[in-house]
């Protein structure tokens, strides 16, 4: 999951993101923003990832779906709806150097 860091997504801002959801079924959803939240600092990263799910019509439960993209890979990762349109993604790790 170490591909999905705040600037790696930040350049991805408009593009479309595979979800699978529950019933196997898998949806387009749009990258809208990235944004670096509150606790984010130079040993701690941690951003927020805005999706439109519009198209979905809030049938999207805060749980954990695959995604994938076609430069990132596959990740599973954990959903709050925000609204009817709008999912959120919460990333929060220690920033550690090789």
């Amino acid at each position: 999951m170490e591909q999905f860091t705040f600037e790696q997504l930040e350049k991805l801002v408009g593009d479309k993101m595979s979800m699978m959801l529950d019933e196997g079924a898998s949806v387009d959803v749009e990258i809208t923003g990235v944004k670096r939240t509150g606790t984010h600092s130079k040993t701690w990263e941690s951003f927020a990832l805005y999706l439109d799910s519009s198209g979905l019509n809030g049938a999207v439960e805060q749980g954990t779906y695959l995604f994938g993209h076609d430069s990132l890979g596959e990740a599973s990762l954990f959903v709050s709806p925000n609204s009817e349109k709008e999912l959120e993604v919460i990333f929060s790790r220690k920033i550690t150097h090789a």
